[in-house]
C-alpha cells in the first residue's frame, strides 16, 4: 500500500513539475518578443546593426527616444501627433460603440421575436465582422472619397465604429441575458419606465461586461493598420499603426525609434487594464454561463 501511495505522489509530483515547466515555458514564448522590442529600443545604433546580437544590451541608451535630432519625441518628430490621433479615435470610437451597442444589445436580449428572428437578426450583425477587411477596405475608400472624409478622423471613426459594432452587441448581449429580467419587473412595478429600469438597474449590473468589451474593442481599434494606411495619408492624421510603418522606408529600417514607438504604443492598452482589471476577470466570465 505504501509503494502504491509512493507511486501516486511521483506522479502527482511530476505532473506538477511539467504543467508548471509548461507553464513557465508559455510564458517566456510569449513574452520574449516583447522584451526583444524593448530591449531593442535601448540598444546603441552601432549594436543594433552588430553581427552578434545579444539577449541585453551592452550600454543602455535613451537616444532612439529623446534624441534631439532622431529621437520619436524630437521636436521635429511625427510621433506624438501620431500618438494623439490614436487616442483620439480609438477612445471615441469605443465610446461610440458601447453607447450604441448597449441598446442594441439590451433590446436583441429582452425583446424576443417570433420564429426565433431576434436571433437571426444577430447573427446578421455577426456576419458584418466575418467580413476580412481587405474585401471592403477598396469600395470603404470610394465612399469616404464621395463623402470627402480621405484624411480625416472621421472617415476612421465611422469605420471604427461599424467593423467593431458587431462583436461589442454580442458580447453585451450575453451580459445582459444574465441579468434576470425580474429584477427589471420590479423596478417597472414601482413606477420605472422601461428605460429608467435599463439605465438605473441593468446598466450597473452589466459594468463588468463593458469593461471587458471596452478593452476588447480598445485593442482592436488601438492595432488596426489597413484601414488607416488606405484612409489616412497625411503625417498629421495618421495612427499609430500607420505611421509607425513610416519608419521602414525604400532604403532603411530605422529600428531603434521604430521598436521605440511600438515600446509607447503599447503603454495607454496596459494602463487601462490595469485600471479596469478588477472587473475584467468577472467580466470575461459573466456571460460564459447560461441556464
Amino acid at each position: 500500500m505504501s509503494k502504491f501511495k509512493n507511486t501516486v505522489a511521483r506522479g502527482e509530483l511530476g505532473s506538477t513539475i511539467f504543467r508548471y515547466v509548461f507553464l513557465v515555458g508559455s510564458i517566456l514564448f510569449v513574452l520574449f518578443p516583447l522584451y526583444w522590442m524593448v530591449i531593442t529600443s535601448l540598444k546603441t545604433e552601432g549594436e543594433l546593426f552588430a553581427k552578434a546580437q545579444t539577449f541585453f544590451p551592452k550600454e543602455l541608451t535613451w537616444e532612439h527616444y529623446f534624441d534631439p535630432v532622431n529621437g520619436i519625441f524630437a521636436s521635429g518628430s511625427a510621433f506624438p501627433q501620431f500618438f494623439i490621433n490614436s487616442m483620439i479615435v480609438s477612445f471615441v470610437s469605443m465610446i461610440l460603440c458601447l453607447v450604441i451597442g448597449a441598446y442594441a444589445a439590451y433590446s436583441l436580449a429582452r425583446f424576443k421575436m417570433k420564429n426565433n428572428r431576434s436571433e437571426k437578426i444577430s447573427f446578421l450583425i455577426l456576419t458584418a465582422r466575418m467580413l476580412p477587411p481587405i474585401v471592403v477596405v477598396i469600395p470603404m475608400y470610394l465612399i469616404m472619397q464621395q463623402l470627402g472624409l480621405i484624411n480625416t478622423h472621421w472617415a476612421m471613426l465611422i469605420v471604427y465604429t461599424g467593423f467593431n459594432l458587431p462583436f461589442v452587441v454580442w458580447m453585451l448581449k450575453a451580459f445582459f441575458e444574465e441579468i434576470p429580467e425580474e429584477l427589471e419587473e420590479s423596478a417597472m412595478i414601482d413606477g420605472a419606465s422601461r428605460m429608467k429600469s435599463f439605465h438605473i438597474i441593468v446598466l450597473p449590473l452589466v459594468l463588468p461586461g463593458f469593461v471587458a468589451t471596452s478593452i476588447f474593442t480598445l485593442i482592436l481599434t488601438w492595432n488596426e493598420f489597413m484601414f488607416a494606411m488606405f484612409l489616412l495619408n497625411s503625417t498629421n492624421m495618421m495612427t499609430l499603426p500607420a505611421g509607425i510603418s513610416t519608419f521602414i522606408t525604400q532604403y532603411e529600417t530605422n529600428w531603434g525609434a521604430l521598436t521605440a514607438a511600438a515600446t509607447i504604443s503599447i503603454i495607454p492598452v496596459l494602463i487601462f487594464s490595469f485600471i479596469a482589471q478588477k472587473h475584467l476577470v468577472r467580466g470575461m466570465t459573466m456571460g460564459a454561463v447560461k441556464g
